[in-house]
């Protein structure tokens, strides 16, 4: 049976979109079972559609303080995801010497294309969900409360 980590950081080029996503649904999916955090290569800047998107599933993002990677230097975590090329090389740098594992779940940008309102949040609900289809495969199914 597949088990979901006992923590997990989830990383991308800033910490504004996916990487909280990723965060916020690891903990409504896996509770206490899983300690999940997140951080960017840089820290980014709140994100308003990610609130928004989250909120529709009952998941509060709205206090959410984007994070580098330098403020988590020595945290431990059994598996390190990041989502983008460039969040996966500053992650294998870092984590090099660790024994956490290392994955790339690559992840399409949601501000890319259209700047329709609609259209947009349409793409960060396709991101959102994703992330969290992934994450069933890779984790098993969410914990029973």
């Amino acid at each position: 049976m597949i088990k979901p980590p006992r923590s997990v950081l989830f990383v991308c080029q800033l910490n504004s979109i996916r990487s909280p996503m990723a965060e916020a649904l690891a903990r409504k999916l896996y509770g206490e079972k899983t300690y999940s955090d997140s951080c960017g290569v840089y820290a980014g800047d709140l994100d308003d559609f990610m609130v928004t998107v989250l909120s529709e599933q009952g998941m509060d993002m709205s206090g959410h303080e984007a994070q580098s990677m330098a403020q988590l230097q020595d945290s431990n975590f059994d598996h390190v995801i990041a989502f983008t090329d460039a969040a996966f090389e500053a992650v294998s740098a870092v984590f090099e010497d660790s024994d956490a594992q290392l994955s790339l779940w690559p992840m399409p940008d949601p501000t890319q294309g259209s700047l329709d309102v609609r259209a947009m949040l349409d793409n960060y609900r396709s991101v959102r969900d994703m992330i969290k289809a992934r994450m069933i495969r890779e984790f098993g199914p969410p914990a029973t409360h």
